[in-house]
């Protein structure tokens, strides 16, 4: 588990490794760069040693690219990725000064973009079809308008897709990452939980 404060966001992550594993190959970044912050998901194919070495490889990447294109993001991950068994990245840029969130997906990393209480239709990351390091689709990032509060969600396939189905947005980010994590993990796949609060906008 980890938690975070930056100038844009209040930030947590829950996560752990499938059954009978003891490394996970699920990981997750939020970097700052000036007034934007890099918050992205990675999940590796597979399990064990192999799948957690992509990950990192992928984190290394992420972790040095505030700030950058999303697109040239991706794409430097896919270039470092090919020696791996790739991965599944979304990732999302949120930035103060103009109070908007990009951000993109290839793969199978949700993303939910959460705006009020209960919301029972949050906004959701559009997902290429295909792997970083294999298959990149065509990338197309998108940018929305974010509010003091917005709740940004991504989460792995080690996570049931229900738990979009009625997130509340009140509570601790590492309290609502716990309990994601505890009602909607799949014991038998990594799982991981990024929540990631806006802090900027209107006070």
């Amino acid at each position: 588990m980890s938690v975070g404060t930056s100038r844009v966001l209040d930030w947590a992550i829950a996560s752990r490794p499938a059954q009978g594993q003891t490394v996970s190959g699920d990981a997750a970044v939020v970097s700052s760069a000036g007034d934007s912050t890099l918050v992205a998901a990675v999940d590796a194919l597979g399990h064990g040693p192999e799948a957690a070495h992509a990950a990192a490889v992928a984190v290394s990447i992420l972790d040095e690219s505030a700030g950058d294109q999303l697109a040239s993001v991706i794409v430097r991950c896919h270039e470092a990725l090919r020696a791996t068994r790739g991965a599944a990245i979304s990732a999302a840029s949120v930035s103060d000064s103009t109070g908007t969130i990009t951000w993109i997906g290839v793969g199978n990393v949700e993303g939910r973009l959460v705006r009020r209480p209960r919301d029972t239709s949050p906004e959701e990351v559009l997902l290429g079809s295909g792997i970083a390091g294999a298959v990149l689709p065509p990338l197309a990032p998108a940018t929305l308008t974010v509010a003091r509060g917005n709740l940004l969600v991504f989460a792995t396939d080690g996570i049931d897709g229900s738990f979009a189905d009625s997130l509340d947005v009140s509570g601790p980010t590492q309290q609502i990452a716990d309990g994601i994590l505890a009602d909607h993990g799949k014991p038998a796949d990594d799982a991981l939980v990024v929540v990631a609060r806006f802090l900027g906008g209107p006070r």
